[in-house]
């Protein structure tokens, strides 16, 4: 009866770890609708890196545009930088609990303002300016003289885009365009995982 009862006693313990494994794990792609296969591994990437958590339970917000404060955040985690200890960076539009972040990233080089009081906090973030970001993220970078079939990328970031382009982390939209609008957050989250893992894009031309 003893080494029955000692048996029971041992079968719940068991039970009762793995449901209390089971209840906190970190939510998976599985439960955000909008994230298709395509989007898998970079998005459970972000999520195990504390990095993000979606815009609700149930959506990662995969093609809407990504706002610079966010994508600051979700970078800053990634990186594993040390918050709260970098100088105020002066932005008067960041919100204060994301100041931290912001401001640990311009004390790096990898984020700058728009001004020197305008950070763009919730302005959408361009696809030239998340080229710039990645690649002084990982210190990227294109051999001297390289070039890029791109026709649309300014002078400004045309170095941020042969890096990435260079190191396949990010391609264009397709064979000559590199496309400078908008990057959505399914975009931004692709390369924040090929940067960080080396990977290359499946198919050339679609990111």
């Amino acid at each position: 009866m003893k080494k029955f009862t000692k048996v029971r006693t041992a079968m719940i313990g068991i039970l009762v770890t793995l449901s209390l494994v089971i209840f906190s794990a970190k939510p998976t792609e599985a439960a955000f609708t909008d994230v298709n296969k395509k989007y898998t591994e970079a998005v459970d990437y972000l999520i195990s890196q504390n990095a993000t958590s979606g815009i609700s339970e149930t959506q990662f917000g995969t093609d809407l545009s990504i706002k610079r404060v966010d994508a600051a955040v979700m970078i800053a985690k990634v990186l594993g930088l040390t918050i709260g200890v970098a100088p105020n960076a002066g932005f008067t539009d960041v919100p204060v609990e994301r100041q931290p972040y912001v401001n640990a990233l311009v004390a790096e080089g990898i984020f700058h303002g728009k001004t020197a009081t305008h950070f763009g906090a919730h302005d959408t973030m361009t696809r030239e300016e998340m080229a710039k970001v990645i690649a002084s993220a990982y210190d990227l970078v294109a051999s001297e003289g390289a070039t890029i079939p791109f026709t649309d990328v300014s002078d400004r970031f045309y170095p941020y885009v042969a890096a990435l382009y260079k190191n396949g982390v990010a391609s264009g939209k397709d064979a000559d365009t590199f496309g400078t609008g908008n990057v959505t957050r399914g975009e931004f989250a692709l390369f924040i995982f090929r940067a960080a893992n080396g990977t290359e894009p499946e198919v050339i031309g679609v990111y």
